[in-house]
């Protein structure tokens, strides 16, 4: 009975038992089976390792819904005479000891790490084991059936690379595994590797394909060493031995031809009225041949090439944003401009000023120009000198499908004349009275308003004294030079809460070039010792870093219309000289000059500058400079010594000289002495064969326009918009002389009210004449109807002070500048 009675209890303790887990959830349902759904093992792929060295692998373990799984993992190689590890993960390419912290190298090879956990395993990375690297190449692969694109390739052609690793002399590549690639020119070629079939992931392989044209290193890098050298292929054939090509090439473009509304069209000038739009075409054409043109024979067609557009007075005619092989116009004034394009680094014939070194000799770029005229396609016309990248300038000539079709007038520019009623101007009027004494000893001040109404609007304060302003062609800022710091002033803030100034640090001296695009400019400090000249940049954010560059006694500086370059002339205690600024090279120079420098222009297209030189060790003369090499391009003796220069912006003068001569159609330098005006015109052509550099130029006999006024003290000129008036500013008369290009005379003037000029700017529609009078008011003269002296506009005096400009002495109105 006892025993029954014990048996019992233990089966109801048993029972109860079970009650108490099923309360618990501890039922007959089992919980889910516990397995991988998924182990991350990183790094993953691949990995590349010295003999000897060491890498930490980790890894993760997932079910299938992705829940983390904390349990433990187990690392192995598929080669432990090659590679070991770790419980936790380091591998060692070799054998660990016993304490697994020095790692002993041992065989070569490629193996295959894995991590396993509850009965599953990771994708296998492979890991390369290799003796150290010391060096890697990276050349040009000739594939079978393949046509090898040498010397360049245009653009998107493809060209297959491989990378080689050596160490000490042996070629290591296979135990290397992957390379990384990358191109010193990113936006001249692309790289993409190219799959290992063997391992199904890139190795030491790539694609490269061609882009924008220029030139760039390939470089391929692996354990932590990087190529230092590239090589195109080399085969050989009936000639010989390719030449030895130590660079990648997209073909670079070696013309660029504009013309207005379609390619082909032939039309080179256009006249419309304003708010009427326009197209400009580029065609490109690079130095195999291949062109933006379509063509049916599935050959290469040049796409967005990324030119450099400009306007010589974007407040008449500007080109839309972002164009490339087509531009859209916008007239938003009358008025008269050029249009160019050009094809210049750093975006395009990307890597000026490099020379590879495979062509740094005449003898080498001669036997490489003799290996591929004889052994490709390319024309006629080819040298491997083409390769060498330089700016390219909008050339007058057409490359089409059935040949050269030359371009007139050959400029290379576009021209247009905008027709409409003149408007108002904006001006900006200061002194620069004081422009050597300190700010805390005179007070100065600007101003800034519209001529539609009779109003100078209150005055502006500025934060130092000025000593030269200068419009950027946009109109939009304002470059102020002082011998305090120079300063940039965005007027369209004058009157708000905005502040309108922009310090430029410690940069003095004046403003003497803005670049067309308004993002940089040039200021002369010939007052310290030394002298300097500053380029200052202000298109990038943050602080403004500017170049200084030792120029003694610069005068005068242009930029070209693409801004690749400034041309600055110095006088040194009589000797005269030119020095040429590039942001992507040392500065050049001194180029010696016969004379003191009177002014600087540029041609239309951006491919020459003009200078202007008084008698010095020679005659007066112009001197036309190429902008791609700096070298002189043509000189024609002036017959007396040039006080102004202006290069006209339309290419037809209507009438003739003072020997009745009619004017020929071409680029028009207007450069004005003490009694007339001397006509130069010039032709441009492409360059010759077999260069990119530099175009031709042809200066036609000086053609002469006598004043007969006797001598004159000119202060200004200007032409009308259409070209067939000339408004002289003379400082000695209080009449404006006009010259009618068709009567070829001068045929009166439009008379000052009780002044002389001081300083004289047009508008940019050539509607009104801006006069700074020696009665200290602002004259605004109308050119209609044969003008007329409309407005003379004083200016109050500053609160506390007897001057409209400064606090301190007698600051009269020396500048009256208007936007553009």
């Amino acid at each position: 009975m006892g025993r029954f009675r014990s048996n019992g209890l233990c089966l109801t303790v048993a029972v109860l038992s079970l009650w108490a887990l099923a309360a618990c959830g501890g039922g007959s349902k089992a919980g889910p089976p516990l397995f991988a759904g998924h182990i991350t093992l990183t790094p993953s792929t691949n990995a590349s390792l010295v003999v000897g060295g060491t890498q930490a692998f980790t890894a993760s373990v997932q079910t299938a819904s992705g829940t983390n799984l904390n349990v433990p993992i187990t690392f192995s190689s598929s080669d432990t005479s090659i590679l070991n590890l770790t419980s936790t993960g380091v591998a060692c390419a070799g054998h660990w000891d016993a304490n697994f912290t020095t790692c002993t190298p041992g065989g070569m090879g490629v193996v295959q790490v894995t991590a396993s956990a509850l009965g599953s395993a990771s994708v296998p990375t492979f890991v390369f084991v290799h003796p150290p690297v010391d060096n890697i190449t990276v050349t040009g692969v000739l594939l079978d059936n393949v046509p090898v694109q040498e010397p360049c390739l245009s653009q998107n052609q493809t060209m297959t690379i491989e990378a080689h690793a050596f160490s000490q002399g042996t070629d290591v590549t296979a135990a290397v595994g992957p390379f990384t690639w990358t191109a010193g020119n990113p936006s001249v070629v692309a790289v993409t590797p190219l799959a290992n079939s063997a391992y199904n992931f890139p190795t030491n392989q790539a694609t490269a394909r061609a882009a924008i044209p220029g030139i760039s290193k390939i470089f391929a890098s692996a354990s932590g060493v990087t190529s230092t050298s590239f090589q195109q292929p080399q085969y050989s054939n009936a000639q010989g031995n390719s030449p030895v090509l130590d660079f990648f090439s997209t073909c670079p473009i070696v013309n660029v031809s504009l013309e207005v509304g379609a390619a082909g069209s032939g039309q080179t000038t256009f006249s419309t009225a304003k708010g009427t739009g326009q197209t400009v075409v580029a065609t490109v054409t690079d130095i195999l041949g291949n062109s933006s043109l379509p063509n049916t024979n599935g050959g290469v067609v040049l796409t967005k090439i990324p030119l450099t557009w400009s306007s010589s007075r974007p407040g008449v005619v500007a080109p839309g944003s972002g164009c490339t092989q087509s531009c859209a116009l916008t007239s938003s004034s009358p008025g008269a401009a050029t249009i160019t394009a050009s094809c210049s680094p750093p975006t395009c014939n990307v890597g000026f000023p490099l020379v590879p070194a495979s062509l740094s000799t005449p003898a080498q770029i001669n036997a490489c120009t003799s290996f591929f005229q004889g052994s490709t396609n390319a024309p006629p016309t080819f040298s491997c000198q083409q390769l060498i990248p330089l700016p390219v300038y909008a050339a007058p000539v057409f490359i089409g499908p059935t040949g050269d079709i030359p371009l007139v007038p050959a400029t290379g520019a576009i021209s247009g004349v905008i027709s409409g009623t003149t408007g108002t101007a904006q001006v900006f009027a200061a002194s620069t009275g004081c422009e050597n004494l300190a700010p805390v000893s005179c007070f100065t001040a600007a101003y800034f308003f519209n001529t539609s109404k009779a109003t100078t609007n209150s005055e502006n304060p500025l934060p130092v004294p000025p000593n030269s302003f200068l419009f950027t062609l946009a109109g939009d800022r304002i470059y102020m030079g002082s011998n305090f710091g120079a300063q940039v002033i965005n007027p369209a803030n004058f009157g708000t809460s905005n502040n309108p100034f922009t310090s430029l640090g410690t940069i003095t001296g004046p403003v003497v070039a803005v670049s067309n695009n308004g993002s940089s400019a040039i200021f002369s400090d010939t007052a310290h010792i030394p002298n300097q000249v500053y380029v200052v940049n202000t298109a990038s954010a943050g602080a403004v870093l500017p170049t200084a560059l030792t120029i003694p006694g610069a005068t005068s500086a242009a930029f070209s219309p693409d801004g690749l370059k400034a041309f600055i002339s110095s006088n040194n205690a009589g000797t005269n000289s030119l020095y040429v600024y590039s942001a992507l090279q040392a500065l050049q120079g001194p180029i010696a000059l016969s004379g003191p420098v009177d002014a600087i222009g540029t041609a239309p297209n951006g491919a020459f500058a003009f200078v202007a030189e008084s008698a010095g060790s020679a005659a007066a003369n112009l001197t036309a400079f190429s902008t791609c090499n700096n070298q002189v391009a043509a000189t024609l003796t002036l017959p007396a010594n040039p006080l102004l220069m202006k290069v006209l912006p339309n290419v037809h003068l209507d009438g003739n000289d003072s020997l009745s001569n009619p004017i020929p159609d071409g680029v028009h330098v207007l450069v004005m002495d003490a009694t007339g005006f001397d006509i130069v015109t010039a032709t441009v052509a492409a360059p010759a064969n077999g260069t990119l550099c530099p175009q031709g130029l042809t200066f036609a006999p000086v053609q002469r326009i006598e004043l007969n006024q006797g001598t004159l003290q000119p202060i200004n000129f200007f032409t009308s918009a259409d070209g067939t008036q000339i408004y002289i500013a003379n400082s000695s008369s209080s009449t404006i002389l006009i010259y009618n290009f068709t009567v070829g005379s001068v045929i009166g003037g439009i008379e000052l009210l009780n002044a002389t000029p001081v300083t004289a700017e047009i508008s940019a529609d050539a509607g009104t004449i801006l006069i700074s009078g020696s009665d200290g008011m602002l004259h605004e003269l109308s050119t209609s109807l044969g003008g007329a002296d409309l407005v003379q506009l004083s200016f109050p005096n500053m609160p506390d002070y007897l001057n409209p400009f400064c606090s301190y002495g007698t600051c009269s109105l020396n500048v009256a500048i208007t936007k553009p």
